[in-house]
């Protein structure tokens, strides 16, 4: 049976720029609430917040003017995309030790193949509990998940409340992603929307009809990423230096 583990690093932008500044001193400290800044169709906005901004109600999307009018102190620099880019798929390289099979995902995650490769470190929660005592110790916030298929990977890692490792045994894909948001089907946010709008809000809503109404209805790519998540649909992972 395939396994996937999924990184998810829920704070990538601010604890990859914390990282490349430890030794700047006037860098601001975890403490005080700060914001990376973007350019986006001629407004500025929040582009990732650190938890202390997060904790002060401030969230990414939100138009700088109207944050700094609920925090007139909040800390900000220019998001750095490229040099975040660039620093996940050095960490997605240096997963390599863990499998050869390793790829980027998105701007915060990393995905990887460990089917034949958990025994090696005593298997796959003692493999997951070294990836994750690694990255704390670099003070990287971080949620994996192991799953059999990588959308049910990348739905436990960002929606299991309350646990920073979730390991789903083989075959438990449908159980475990029906209680879910929908959103964990790796939706665009506009059908995601659309779906809740007309009640389907959790994933088993949508496991419970027939495909081809559900395709009919809401088109072809929830369909797919609910058949990829469950287990029904192939979805290779390309590894690092491939297409």
């Amino acid at each position: 049976m395939r396994r996937v583990m999924y990184l998810w690093l829920q704070h990538w932008p601010i604890d990859r720029r914390r990282l490349s500044r430890r030794k700047d001193s006037g860098a601001p400290t975890e403490e005080v609430p700060f914001a990376t800044v973007a350019d986006a169709a001629g407004r500025r906005l929040l582009a990732a917040v650190n938890p202390a901004a997060a904790g002060s109600g401030l969230a990414p999307g939100m138009p700088l003017a109207d944050a700094l009018s609920f925090h007139p102190a909040l800390a900000t620099a220019a998001a750095e995309p490229t040099e975040d880019a660039a620093a996940l798929r050095r960490l997605a390289e240096w997963c390599r030790r863990y499998s050869p099979w390793t790829a980027p995902d998105g701007t915060d995650g990393v995905r990887v193949e460990i089917t034949g490769s958990a025994h090696l470190w005593g298997g796959e929660t003692a493999l997951a509990a070294d990836l994750a005592a690694r990255l704390d110790r670099r003070h990287l916030a971080s949620r994996i998940a192991i799953a059999d298929t990588v959308g049910a990977a990348w739905a436990m890692a960002r929606f299991a409340e309350g646990k920073s490792l979730v390991i789903l045994p083989s075959g438990d894909c449908r159980a475990a992603l029906s209680p879910l948001p929908v959103e964990a089907l790796r939706l665009d946010p506009a059908t995601a929307q659309g779906l809740r709008r007309v009640g389907l809000k959790r994933v088993g809503d949508l496991a419970a009809m027939p495909r081809d109404a559900l395709t009919r209805r809401f088109g072809e790519m929830v369909a797919r990423r609910l058949d990829q998540a469950q287990g029904d649909l192939p979805e290779p992972l390309s590894p690092l230096g491939e297409s």
